[in-house]
């Protein structure tokens, strides 16, 4: 077995904070300020460092920010505005609220006859050549960079074979993002796209004609971990000279390229 990452990984909101006394520990909630729910899976982190969590599904979350008091702490999640905090500047029962994020959609027009479709990606189904989560920490985010034949590109399925299944059902995030420098920078996904992988299951196929994801070059796509569960050790057939790995730590690190080995990921698409 292969692992070639240890670490591996619209409306207002108000999120209500509360600090331990020796202020390293952050807890808070982030609730919808229209309705009043609870808001589960929103990016928690200290940018640019390996310090992040997920809320869970009660919107609730707890950080350590490790005596950190000069580091920015951003909180995002799609369908609203990131908003961005210098983590020393807070008091207890400190309320903020993020602003929604109005995203106009692309509009696509299908013409059949002219249209083309592709696998595009890695097809490898490979159980001996595999990459993937050796933990479970929150927010923990693996993928590859999936270049396209024509612009646009409209994607249509996705695709991740898995050469070793978890222990329990584990619930996950699919993004895609456009590719800057080499690794990812905005995400093309409008929605949240949430994957569950099953105990024995063996590929993932996600429709995604519902979330009209469009490309207009190579982009990157990638999983993430977004659910505490005895779902260590989660691992994607992967194949040689195929790579990198495109990966970060947690919500809000930075993004790291990781060895040569490509992930079993690949999209059904049109152009």
């Amino acid at each position: 077995m292969i692992s070639v990452y240890k670490k591996l990984i619209p409306c207002a909101v108000g999120l209500l904070f509360a600090f331990t006394a020796n202020a390293q520990v952050v807890e808070g909630t982030i609730k919808d300020a229209k309705t009043g729910e609870t808001l589960p899976y929103v990016n928690v982190g200290i940018v640019g460092k390996g310090i992040g969590t997920v809320t869970n599904v009660d919107g609730k979350f707890k950080l350590d920010l490790k005596g950190s008091t000069a580091d920015t702490l951003k909180l995002s999640m799609i369908g609203y505005k990131s908003q961005a905090f210098i983590t020393g500047s807070y008091s207890s029962g400190k309320v903020v609220s993020l602003q929604p994020d109005v995203v106009n959609l692309k509009e696509v027009k299908v013409k059949p006859k002219k249209w083309k479709t592709a696998l595009l990606g890695n097809q490898t189904s490979s159980k001996s050549g595999n990459a993937g989560f050796t933990s479970n920490k929150l927010g923990n985010e693996i993928g590859t960079i999936i270049k396209i034949k024509k612009s646009p590109t409209l994607i249509k399925k996705f695709y991740a074979n898995v050469a070793t299944a978890p222990r329990d059902s584990v619930k996950m995030r699919l993004n895609f993002y456009s590719v800057k420098d080499g690794l990812p920078d905005q995400l093309l996904n409008t929605q949240n796209i949430f994957v569950t992988l099953k105990k024995d299951q063996e590929q993932v196929v996600i429709d995604l004609e519902p979330y009209n994801i469009v490309a207009e070059d190579k982009f990157v796509v990638t999983l993430e971990w977004i659910e505490n569960a005895r779902g260590q050790g989660v691992h994607f057939s992967a194949s040689f000279f195929k790579g990198p790995i495109i990966a970060r730590e947690t919500s809000q690190a930075g993004w790291e390229k990781v060895g040569m080995f490509g992930l079993g990921f690949y999209v059904l698409a049109e152009y």
